[in-house]
């Protein structure tokens, strides 16, 4: 069994998290996450009008800070534009590695954010690259969605399916969502491995998120899971790890250090331990994410992240 903390009764092939049980497991996988360095008290305020100038580029989580699943959050959309009507660059950097770009961009557009294609980095777009590096993804396996659900890809991908010959044949795994994800398949993923190790790229390192009827479990928990269990070599890509970082920072040449680029977020391990790796101030959103409810100084002060600033809604 996985040594990643979940609730009592949660069966450890998919489990269902609380912020609690998220805050739990993020702590446990801690040691995994880029290194950072951090304020001593964060500045609370009451949204990022009060700092806007302080900083050129604001580069948002959507989750949490944008919307909530298909939901925009309410002043977000305003924000984004009284921002740009600042003359301020801004960026959106997602770990919702079900969307191709062209798929990404009408999702946002559809919810009323106007992100031209370069101003929208995933972690899906950094997984790509690094499957593609890999003998050109010849025989991998795409994990989480099913046949017509993939968009573009850079390679023809297999879909396994309910299928453990399929599994067994794949020469590597990218796993995108956990859509048609289940404890049975990642069961079957699970044995596959253990017969024969092979690459396991994760395309989002979220170990949950943010939805209407409350938190997903993402492909980052599976991921952590393999890891745990000693089966197969697992990369992770998306917050808060470097790549989805680089595809930023290949698009905007003029972030050429952190002094005036903010990250906005509702995740402590993710969001803020991202940003503040990349040498970026953070910005924790309180109100709408995984922090909903929760008095974010306790996180905070159990886990040493701290954020440059605090608000509850951007």
């Amino acid at each position: 069994m996985s040594g990643l903390p979940i609730a009592p009764g949660e069966n450890p092939l998919f489990p269902a998290f609380t912020s609690d049980t998220a805050f739990a497991a993020y702590e446990h996988v801690r040691r995994f996450l880029p290194p950072a360095r951090f304020p001593t008290k964060p500045e609370h305020v009451a949204d990022l009008g009060a700092i806007a100038d302080r900083f050129d580029v604001f580069v948002f989580d959507a989750f949490g800070v944008l919307n909530v699943g298909d939901t925009p959050i309410p002043g977000a959309v305003e924000r984004v534009n009284a921002l740009r009507a600042m003359g301020k660059t801004c960026v959106v950097v997602t770990n919702a590695a079900s969307y191709d770009p062209e798929a990404s961009f009408a999702k946002f557009q559809r919810l009323g954010f106007h992100f031209p294609h370069h101003d929208i980095a995933t972690s899906r777009q950094a997984a790509e690259e690094a499957v593609m590096a890999q003998a050109n993804g010849d025989g991998w396996a795409v994990l989480g969605l099913d046949a017509g659900e993939t968009g573009a890809l850079p390679f023809v991908p297999v879909l396994p399916g309910d299928s453990e010959q399929a599994f067994d044949r794949a020469e590597g795994f990218l796993f995108l969502s956990n859509a048609r994800w289940s404890a049975e398949r990642q069961a079957m993923l699970e044995r596959s491995l253990g017969r024969r190790s092979r690459p396991v790229v994760i395309g989002n390192a979220d170990i949950i998120a943010p939805r209407e009827g409350g938190l997903s479990t993402e492909p980052g928990y599976f991921g952590y899971r393999l890891v745990e269990l000693g089966l197969g070599e697992v990369t992770f890509h998306g917050k808060p790890f470097p790549s989805v970082y680089d595809i930023v920072r290949r698009r905007h040449p003029a972030i050429a250090d952190g002094a005036r680029v903010v990250m906005i977020g509702d995740t402590l391990h993710t969001d803020v331990v991202g940003g503040a790796a990349q040498g970026w101030s953070t910005v924790l959103v309180s109100d709408h994410g995984l922090f909903r409810g929760v008095d974010v100084a306790k996180p905070i002060a159990a886990s040493g992240i701290v954020p440059d600033y605090i608000v509850p809604g951007i």
